[in-house]
């Protein structure tokens, strides 16, 4: 019993002891290099008390490999020294010229090239500059047309007023213009009518003022005559019927009648007045006859 006891105490010893050398192997291989250790634990357990035949004695713990030292650290050999090329031979005036006329080629194509983008970019600009222009015309035209269009449609519908306007006037001034020409014709006949009427009325007057005159100068004449002959005579008279001159304008042939009617004339004086005194004639022309 004892002996096993003591074997048991001796396998958990080395184990402990292969744990830390394990432990600090493992630090170490952290810091240089990785290698793989192999512990191999062996415990020990106490058999029962029981009547058995005691266990065969433990093998001997295998040998621990110490870790394998690093590889010594390989440093690279320095590198070669360069040598600085040599410095480039001087240009000769040749080559100079060559580069100068180079550069200037460069900076004429440079020059030009700039100077066909600016030509592109001025086109670019006048042609949107021209189509902003023609719309712009294109606008102006458009609105003015409209307002043309409108003018146009206002003026019409004036016009059709107007001359709607007109027509009714015109209408209605031939209306009144009719209706004044028939009031006119109508005022015309009925004047003409009034003058008719004055008329006869103003001859029948001056019939019946020279009848009396003839009267009375008939009842004045003392005569004897065949057949019937015409005198005439024109007499002068005042307003108050007073003879002035008697006149012979038209002889009957018989001059003994003729002398007869003037002194008959002549003695009537003064002469009967008319009735109205617009009748009055201050030159009366008087026939006779001897048989009215």
């Amino acid at each position: 019993m004892e002996a096993s006891k003591t074997k048991a105490w001796i396998g958990a010893i080395l184990v402990h002891i292969a744990l830390a050398a394990g432990l600090i192997f493992s630090v170490r291989w952290k810091q240089v290099e990785h290698q793989p250790v192999s512990v191999e634990l062996v415990t020990s357990v106490a058999p029962p008390e029981a009547a058995t035949p005691p266990p065969p004695p433990a093998p001997a713990p295998e040998p621990i490999t110490p870790p394998r030292p690093p590889p010594p650290k390989v440093v690279p050999p320095p590198p070669p020294a360069v040598k600085s090329p040599p410095p480039p031979p001087a240009p000769n005036p040749a080559d100079i010229a060559r580069e100068k006329a180079q550069k200037e080629a460069d900076a004429r194509k440079l020059k030009t090239l700039e100077a066909e983008k600016d030509k592109a970019k001025q086109e670019k600009l006048r042609a949107e500059s021209e189509k902003a222009e023609k719309d712009a015309l294109k606008k102006q035209n458009d609105l003015r047309a409209r307002d043309l269009k409108v003018a146009q449609d206002k003026a019409a519908k004036e016009s059709q007023v107007a001359q709607a306007a007109a027509e009714k006037l015109a209408r209605e001034t031939a209306e009144k213009l009719a209706a004044k020409q028939v009031a006119d014709r109508a005022e015309a006949a009925e004047k003409a009518a009034r003058d008719a009427a004055t008329a006869r009325a103003r001859a029948k007057a001056e019939g019946d003022y020279v009848a009396k005159i003839r009267s009375k100068v008939r009842g004045n004449i003392i005569a004897e005559v065949t057949g019937n002959p015409e005198a005439v005579f024109s007499v002068v008279q005042l307003p108050t019927g007073e003879v002035l001159t008697v006149t012979l304008t038209k002889s009957s042939g018989n001059a003994a009648y003729d002398q007869a009617v003037e002194r008959a004339i002549l003695k009537s004086s003064p002469l009967p007045k008319p009735d109205q005194a617009d009748v009055f004639q201050r030159q009366l022309t008087l026939k006779f006859r001897p048989q009215e």
